[in-house]
């Protein structure tokens, strides 16, 4: 997809991002960028100015919108919510689990409040691996150089 100028402008806008936030997220020049945004149309340059350009707003989260008949446009990913927002969301599940009756002789209402409480279950177990993924640490954050492993035998 070739972005428009205006494009890359409303991006830089939706991230919050100055001329010098872009260049450095690039590898491009400032004044190219500058110079670039200067025009209107498509985005001009070279080829691969304007795929690293792309390229940089995507990584942000950025998507370009194709023209659909209402014209060219960008939006924002949505976002994961934080590992802390996970974790109310989990104990307020925790709570409300507890909070349903269950034990007994049993009756219709307790019958909805096993399933019920299943479902909410169900519900806490999908947040918590969800947080997991969020707050796993990748390969390289979790090694350490050899020189720092080495025991010297001085």
């Amino acid at each position: 997809m070739a972005a428009t100028i205006r494009q890359i402008k409303a991006a830089r806008a939706l991230l919050g991002w100055s001329q010098a936030d872009l260049a450095k997220a690039s590898g491009i020049s400032e004044p190219t960028i500058w110079r670039l945004e200067a025009a209107d149309g498509a985005l001009g340059g070279r080829a691969n100015t304007g795929v690293k350009i792309v390229a940089a707003l995507e990584a942000a989260g950025v998507i370009f919108v194709e023209e659909n008949g209402e014209g060219p446009g960008v939006r924002l990913k949505k976002q994961p919510p934080a590992p802390a927002e996970l974790t109310e969301k989990i104990e307020a599940l925790g709570a409300k689990a507890a909070s349903l009756d269950v034990a007994g002789r049993p009756s219709p209402q307790k019958a909805m409040n096993q399933m019920t409480k299943a479902l909410v279950e169900n519900e806490k177990t999908k947040l918590k691996n969800q947080r997991a993924k969020l707050t796993k640490k990748t390969p390289s954050q979790n090694e350490t150089t050899k020189s720092e492993n080495k025991n010297p035998k001085y």
